[in-house]
């Protein structure tokens, strides 16, 4: 990856920064040419190129991921509001409502699951009994009436703390006491060892968290999670004859496990209700009167993972930032004065995080021929530099993951690396295991050439520290103006081939 000399990232990092604090007046070459080498656009798509701003964007994501949305999670009120705050704005735009019924809406049919907690218990096959009222609160949970297993004590603290290979906690009833910093370290490689239920030991528990059960009663949850008192925790330690050390949180790093023989089965009680969840769609009419019937498609799922528990999960990367960004392409699409050729459907999709589910509802229920769509642009995550292991933010600052463009017809690959010119983003084309996690392989398994904008993971992924102070707004304007002009590009080439090569299956 080719990298910029240390004076071009000193001075790329004080734009940036004179961008977040709204004070810096861009010259039009500044504005035209976004990263170091990059050229002007066409002169007919200047003025909505260039209406593409970083103080925008942060405006509007400081609203998207902000205390009002709540984190957007699908079903929640905060993703409600978002949803009418983001049809709001497609309206001050001037865009047509596409969704049912002449709104921007296309409804979800799905349920929602309360928790009965006077009727939900914890027993055991010596008689213990544990009702889960005011004792347990659940923030992820499935339309299943039983859970069992045997009983493992797991105590971890610190940002280091990392499970071992061998411990097995498939199946198993996890009692989890750990400080906050080492629950959001083994939060996902705990998950991936399938324990029937983690039950994380706190001072006080909040009401269960509502679920949303999938469209034909399908859920993705294969256990349960969320907090225990540590009063209830104490009656399961005495009913499994454990040792009182077992509820203390141990040093910095350190993890210890204790598998007991004793099996507890969660019965769980679950109400259900009948709820509809939206996609938002939004359409600009291309100018062409013989070709307006074709269309490109922009998307970004809106959603993120609301409040569970006590706490809210922002996600002003994840997808707050793509949401932002197809902002940004709507308006600045139906601002220019030179529309394109073929239509563009906006598309803001619903329960992404519970396994792409308003993408395939609307390939599977299309509002307008999948057979006249030229191809679906997807941007997810590109708010962040990419921080890893022995990769640190500041080595990414320009750079952005193209992925699955090469997976269908080359011609639209080739494409949005021309679009690319007058950005000048350092492409990485390595991260094709992230094909199958987000909305465009809906799109893809139709038949449809697809390409995906992401910025790359970090630290803050999934976590309630994903927050706006740490956004690159300059990036997710960079991201919306490549977009811009490759809608553009697609719109003037018409439909791609369709893409030949088997996907992989969704994670």
């Amino acid at each position: 990856m080719f990298m910029l000399s240390r004076k071009t990232m000193v001075v790329l990092k004080l734009f940036q920064s004179a961008f977040a604090l709204g004070c810096v007046c861009v010259p039009l070459s500044i504005a035209n040419a976004q990263y170091d080498g990059a050229v002007p656009p066409p002169e007919s798509l200047q003025p909505g190129f260039n209406l593409i701003s970083a103080n925008q964007c942060e405006e509007w994501l400081n609203i998207l991921a902000g205390p009002g949305f709540e984190g957007r999670g699908t079903g929640q009120e905060g993703y409600v509001k978002a949803a009418s705050w983001v049809s709001g704005k497609l309206a001050e735009f001037g865009l047509k409502p596409m969704g049912d019924a002449g709104t921007y809406f296309q409804m979800l049919p799905m349920s929602r699951l309360h928790v009965d907690a006077a009727q939900s218990k914890i027993t055991a096959m010596s008689g213990f009994s544990l009702g889960f009222d005011q004792a347990i609160g659940l923030d992820r949970f499935a339309n299943q009436p039983e859970y069992s297993g045997k009983v493992v004590f797991l105590q971890l603290a610190g940002e280091g703390a990392k499970l071992a290979d061998d411990l097995s906690l498939e199946d198993k009833v996890v009692i989890l006491v750990a400080d906050d910093k080492g629950a959001g370290a083994i939060a996902f490689p705990l998950n991936r060892k399938r324990p029937a239920a983690v039950l994380r030991v706190a001072d006080t528990v909040t009401a269960s968290t509502p679920q949303l059960e999938r469209p034909e009663g399908r859920q993705r949850a294969s256990g349960i999670s969320g907090s225990i008192t540590k009063d209830a925790a104490k009656q399961i330690l005495v009913a499994v004859g454990g040792n009182e050390e077992w509820l203390t949180i141990p040093e910095d790093n350190a993890v210890d496990s204790h598998a007991t023989e004793v099996e507890l089965k969660v019965e769980l009680r679950v109400r259900k209700e009948p709820m509809a969840v939206p996609n938002v769609l939004a359409w600009q009419e291309g100018s062409d009167p013989a070709l307006r019937d074709e269309y490109v498609v922009i998307g970004a799922h809106l959603d993120h993972l609301g409040v569970r528990g006590n706490e809210y999960f922002p996600g002003a990367d994840d997808n707050g930032s793509g949401s932002t960004a197809l902002l940004g392409i709507a308006k600045a699409i139906a601002s220019n004065p030179t529309k394109p050729k073929r239509s563009i459907l906006f598309m803001w999709f619903a329960a992404e995080e519970m396994g792409l589910i308003g993408s395939a509802h609307y390939v599977n229920n299309p509002l307008l021929p999948l057979e006249k769509m030229v191809c679906m642009l997807n941007v997810d995550m590109v708010g962040r530099n990419e921080e890893k292991q022995n990769e640190p933010a500041s080595e990414n600052v320009r750079s952005l993951h193209l992925v699955g463009s090469e997976k269908g017809d080359k011609s639209l690959h080739a494409m949005i690396l021309d679009a690319n010119k007058s950005v000048n983003f350092e492409f990485e084309f390595d991260e094709e295991g992230v094909f199958g996690r987000s909305d465009q392989i809906n799109f893809f398994r139709k038949g449809t050439s697809v390409a995906f904008l992401f910025g790359g993971f970090h630290p803050d992924y999934h976590r309630t520290t994903d927050t706006p102070a740490k956004i690159n707004y300059f990036k997710i304007a960079s991201a919306a103006k490549l977009y811009f002009l490759a809608a553009h590009m697609a719109a003037e080439h018409g439909p791609f081939p369709a893409p030949k090569e088997e996907p992989a299956a969704a994670k």
